[in-house]
């Protein structure tokens, strides 16, 4: 049954994503689209993990300032993997993130998410754990600019 749910919300996700794409393609979604992206992709991941929605409520502003649990961690991944940046091994890809940032993100936010994530890409360097991959680069992308940071 949670692997159908999640197949549903994938479908969901990726469906409203490519619409908005289709019909703005030299541009990402708008602000309204991309915040209720946010909640799409939470809603598909939140079920899955034990994480207090005021911890959600905390890295949705750039807050990492906590000791996360492995369910954090893994949710952040989860995250990753409905936004497409995540490889068939389950590793978190900058390259693939790169790609993805026309399509999910509304304009006003591409360059700044470009400049972050260049400036953070060698953050999962220092992880084995593919979910602390995604968790770590996330908190510096944060870190780098939490003015234009958003997370699920």
């Amino acid at each position: 049954m949670k692997r159908h749910n999640n197949r549903n919300a994938y479908a969901l996700l990726w469906s409203v994503l490519c619409c908005c794409h289709l019909l703005h393609p030299c541009q990402g979604v708008n602000m309204q689209q991309f915040l209720q992206s946010l909640d799409m992709m939470r809603n598909g991941c939140v079920a899955k993990f034990k994480v207090p929605i005021e911890i959600l409520d905390r890295i949705r502003d750039g807050d990492f300032d906590l000791e996360p649990t492995q369910d954090l961690l893994c949710y952040t991944k989860c995250v990753a993997q409905l936004a497409g940046t995540v490889t068939k091994k389950g590793e978190f890809s900058v390259s693939k993130a790169f790609a993805q940032m026309p399509i999910i993100l509304p304009l006003e936010l591409l360059e700044p998410a470009k400049a972050a994530l260049g400036h953070c890409k060698d953050a999962q360097k220092d992880y084995k754990d593919s979910c602390a991959k995604v968790y770590y680069t996330s908190k510096c992308i944060a870190d780098f600019d939490r003015a234009n940071f958003k997370f699920p």
